[in-house]
């Protein structure tokens, strides 16, 4: 047979003809001609058709399914994706909870903390010689406060605790895009402005968080008196680590928009209280 093709191929430009015959009828021999290149190129049609007719059969037809099945190949896609993103949060719920336990600690103890002195409080330190006679100087005393100052080691966040801090300055110059809305899971107010502006401290406190988190980026939360704390989401960049003593109107870093659910360049800004989300605009003015 192999021999026969290669003839037919050797002879494909000429006209072939071909015998056939039956030992069970003599003399009644039959014969064909043709030619062998008419005959490949009919073959090559009928393979292109045939092959065509097939793919038709299985991209049109539930018969696909059982070859490539688009639908479980789609399906594991979005697993993948929703594992990623199961994955992602769940980072960020471990940074909020461990924030919002530094900030119940902080509540709950209800007590002054103590850090590093800033050059900017350097003339309130006082000279053991003077005649204080207050009971707050006395127990001030009694810590070793005064010599604390002079050594320029330790001060209380708590020494401007009488300052009138609120109402005061919006942190950032902006336009205010979507306010407090506790009830949509909004417990700030968004202002809308360049990236990498600045944003300031609205009272004088203490840094209880500096950190990133996949929800909200850079975030960053301080401790004021009474009970409130402010917290500052999607920075670009903090410039305050957590411990440090902050004054009011101290630049805490530049805003930004990072986060998974930022929608643009924005400072989204929080005031809580005693563990309960308050409405900003009631501490602000514009």
């Amino acid at each position: 047979m192999k021999s026969f093709i290669k003839r037919l191929f050797k002879d494909r430009h000429k006209t072939v003809e071909i015998i056939l015959l039956d030992d069970t009828k003599p003399g009644q021999d039959d014969s064909y001609r043709l030619k062998p290149n008419s005959l490949f190129i009919s073959f090559t049609v009928l393979s292109v058709i045939f092959s065509i007719i097939v793919a038709l059969v299985f991209m049109l037809t539930p018969l696909g399914g059982l070859l490539y099945n688009t639908d479980e190949v789609e399906i594991r896609r979005e697993i993948q994706g929703i594992t990623e993103r199961i994955l992602s949060l769940q980072d960020s719920l471990d940074v909020r909870d461990q924030q919002l336990r530094e900030i119940k600690e902080v509540i709950r103890l209800n007590q002054d903390t103590t850090l590093a002195i800033d050059e900017r409080l350097s003339p309130i330190t006082l000279s053991d010689e003077q005649n204080i006679s207050t009971p707050l100087a006395q127990s001030f005393n009694s810590l070793n406060v005064f010599e604390q100052f002079e050594s320029g080691n330790l001060i209380s966040v708590n020494i401007l605790e009488n300052a009138p801090d609120f109402p005061t300055q919006a942190p950032a110059q902006g336009t205010r895009t979507r306010g407090y809305e506790p009830s949509e899971g909004h417990f700030g107010l968004d202002i809308a402005t360049k990236e990498n502006e600045v944003f300031m401290n609205v009272a004088e406190g203490t840094v209880i968080s500096s950190s990133w988190t996949i929800d909200f980026g850079y975030v960053i939360s301080v401790q004021h008196k009474d009970g409130l704390v402010s917290t500052y989401k999607h920075c670009s960049k903090l410039y305050k680590s957590k411990g440090e003593k902050v004054l009011k109107g101290d630049v805490l870093g530049l805003i930004g928009n990072t986060g998974i659910s930022s929608t643009g360049p924005h400072l989204h800004f929080e005031i809580w209280k005693n563990g309960v989300s308050q409405n900003p605009l009631a501490y602000l003015i514009f």
